[in-house]
């Protein structure tokens, strides 16, 4: 489950690297998903469905993604939609993560450059009015212990506070 899937790019791509499985995109932007869902390239196995994640329905799952979603809401949320992750992750599951870590002071301002020409410069984003609030991985790694699993983190960037969380769960 792709939650925040946007134009759907990253699940064709899943799609292409493994066709057989079932993969379901989910964004807020109903114009995004009519896109996704109108892609030539598409399968019964890929589904893109509108809905807002704080009352999206997830189900037990073995992967979800949610990558540059979880700024756009308020912390209480973002760990609100981190543990009905963890709650329905599958044993032998990954929960990926990609966004702004807000611990790496010296490169929070890279982010929010990129996130303000997003949203209010060429509007491709949509924000609420409450504004964005940036993760920190403190927060990420005491959601996932309550779990008792534990929080990879990959940094590839050096210009922006942009973080990768992987998070498993053992199998059976």
């Amino acid at each position: 489950l792709d939650i925040g899937c946007g134009y759907g790019f990253l699940d064709y791509m899943l799609h292409f690297r493994s066709p057989g499985s079932d993969i379901t995109g989910m964004d807020f932007d109903p114009d995004k998903i009519a896109v996704a869902n109108h892609c030539y390239s598409k399968t019964e196995n890929i589904r893109f469905v509108p809905g807002d994640i704080l009352h999206y329905p997830i189900e037990p799952h073995d992967a979800f993604v949610l990558a540059d979603v979880l700024h756009y809401l308020q912390p209480e949320e973002q760990t609100a939609v981190l543990r009905k992750c963890l709650t329905n992750l599958n044993p032998g599951g990954v929960i990926i993560v990609r966004d702004g870590n807000k611990d790496l002071e010296a490169r929070q301002k890279g982010t929010w450059w990129t996130e303000f020409f997003s949203t209010r410069f060429f509007r491709f984003n949509k924000t609420s009015e409450k504004g964005l609030s940036f993760l920190s991985a403190a927060t990420v790694h005491a959601v996932v212990a309550e779990f008792g699993l534990q929080c990879e983190i990959i940094d590839p960037s050096k210009f922006t506070s942009n973080v990768i969380f992987v998070i498993r769960k053992a199998g059976l």
